[in-house]
């Protein structure tokens, strides 16, 4: 709101200006002005130092707006009398405009976190808001003058040149961007009157909408502790995720701890898929608010849900976390098990999520010389994230979906060949793979590759070569390092000398580079992905 100074108009130049910034973006917004009240026009004067001289400012209500302004007033706690050629409405609206009850700019003129309104202006612009809106014909307000402000090419601002007074705001936003829709602003436009040179901020005003990050990379452990810059993995390894989002700013938002009322109940979720078939046990490990260190506990600060994104019943790859129980401030419901919400939140406190899945064996491997690409890339297996959360003060059941950063996790493959001194191939030929000390566990897939499989009971360490002489081993992790795998033949063929059995190694190596239409964090993007 831009009420602490108030703007005039003078005779020879009846308009101004009015500049809203944006400064989380113009997308998807949209807005207009509606006429409050004029100034009037060529009375008022400038002041010696360059400022308006109030005693000689007064607004001007159109017959039109007068019952609308008087009771939006009353419902801000304004109830003046007439006074000579002022109406009730003028004099309210110079009683609101001297007013300084705007407190914190950051909660927008309501109690933090709440819809609850906490200053005149606040009250006075949210009352003329639902006049615009009712659908009752008694209490609805047509405003005698409105225009659009429109944005400004290439800027993070809109702009209106309009008739000199005051005017509400209203932001209408429908789009995909990530962001809220404001809340009512009044700001008047800037004094045509050039004899006014300390115009303050008049004619300027912030648009009162945010965003929500939600970000996503592959860490280390479980903890989280840190980004896994070489994202390659054994089959049936177990890989971590972080997902990082912030708890949207709620100021003038209604929350319903009962869970009752739908058009009152915050929304906040965030939705993690694994792409499908290729990994298995995905599983929420642990969720904290990580700016309070304060741990959150399922089914009191929040609900999972598992689904399959495909018609398997089994590949439950689809994970919810849902915090509408946290953000609602939830009471307990003891008939289902919930227990009562932690409330010790605040907006824009960071919830951290670390989800798991194991690399399925089934998972696509990456060949000799492939080139990685970018999004969800076909040489790897890509997990996603979403946050969907309320993004509409006047309706919280309306909400955003934002998609986040789309990582991948790798893994490898190489092919023994198994020849005779004329490069025939051999049949029957029986290795083992190791690394450190430890011979791997295989069982075959569908085109007889031999997998990395840790968790089969029909898992073997012996792998035979077939007609073609050849053995391919899939699913093995590798590093920018190098990870150095020996191979060692333990059977050899019938008929050949069994006293010959080679051994030898194989190293693979990758190397990843930042994946720059997928940033692991806003401002800070690791190579993770």
């Amino acid at each position: 709101m831009a009420l602490g100074v108030v703007s005039a108009q003078a005779a020879d130049d009846t308009d101004g200006t009015i500049t809203v910034t944006a400064s989380n973006g113009t997308a998807s917004h949209t807005l207009a002005a509606y006429k409050i009240a004029a100034y009037n026009s060529g009375m008022y004067q400038a002041a010696s130092d360059g400022t308006l001289d109030k005693t000689t400012f007064n607004y001007i209500v159109d017959s039109k707006d007068g019952d609308a302004i008087e009771s939006a007033l009353l419902s801000a706690g304004i109830s003046e009398n007439a006074s000579g050629t002022l109406t009730k409405a003028q004099e309210g609206l110079k009683k609101l405009s001297g007013d300084d009850s705007w407190g914190n700019p950051n909660t927008y003129g309501y109690q933090a976190g709440t819809n609850t309104r906490n200053s005149s202006e606040r009250k006075f612009a949210d009352a003329l808001a639902e006049k615009i809106s009712s659908t009752d014909t008694a209490t609805k307000w047509t405003p005698s003058y409105s225009a659009p402000v429109p944005a400004v090419t290439g800027t993070n601002t809109f702009s209106a040149t309009l008739p000199e007074g005051l005017y509400l705001i209203l932001d209408t936003y429908a789009g995909s961007a990530n962001s809220t829709q404001s809340v009512p602003m009044i700001v008047g436009t800037t004094f045509a009157n050039t004899a006014i040179t300390d115009s303050g901020n008049v004619g300027t005003v912030t648009l009162k909408h945010t965003t929500v990050p939600i970000t996503k990379e592959v860490v280390t452990n479980k903890d989280g502790e840190a980004p896994n810059n070489d994202p390659c993995y054994n089959t049936t390894d177990t890989v971590y995720f972080n997902l990082t989002t912030t708890i949207p700013n709620y100021d003038g938002y209604a929350s319903d701890p009962t869970l009752n009322h739908k058009n009152a109940i915050r929304q906040l979720s965030i939705i993690d898929t694994f792409e499908a078939g290729k990994f298995t046990d995905q599983t929420v490990v642990s969720v904290y608010d990580t700016t309070k260190s304060q741990k959150l506990t399922p089914n009191s600060n929040f609900t999972t849900k598992a689904e399959s994104t495909t018609s398997s019943a089994t590949d439950l790859n689809k994970l919810t976390i849902d915090f509408e129980r946290l953000v609602n401030k939830a009471q307990a419901n003891t008939t289902n098990n919930l227990g009562q919400a932690w409330d010790g939140w605040e907006s824009g406190d960071t919830i951290t999520v670390i989800v798991s899945g194991k690399l399925s064996t089934a998972a696509t491997t990456t060949t000799k010389d492939s080139t990685a690409g970018t999004g969800a890339d076909t040489q790897g297996n890509n997990n996603t994230v979403q946050l969907t959360y309320s993004n509409n003060p006047s309706d919280t059941s309306k909400v955003n979906t934002v998609q986040g950063p789309i990582v991948n996790v790798y893994t490898h493959e190489f092919t023994i060949h198994k020849v005779d001194a004329a490069g025939g191939n051999l049949q029957g030929a029986t290795f083992q793979v190791s690394t450190g000390g430890t011979a791997l566990k295989f069982t075959k897939d569908t085109d007889g590759a031999y997998v990395v499989d840790n968790d089969s009971s029909t898992a073997t360490t012996d792998l035979v070569s077939g007609s073609d002489g050849l053995i391919k081993v899939k699913c093995l992790k590798a590093s920018k390092d190098g990870v150095t795998y020996t191979v060692k033949e333990t059977k050899v063929p019938d008929t050949y000398l069994q006293a010959v059995a080679p051994t030898y190694t194989v190293t693979l190596k990758d190397k990843f580079d930042n994946d720059h239409t997928n940033p692991a964090r806003s401002g800070t993007a690791t190579e993770a992905g």
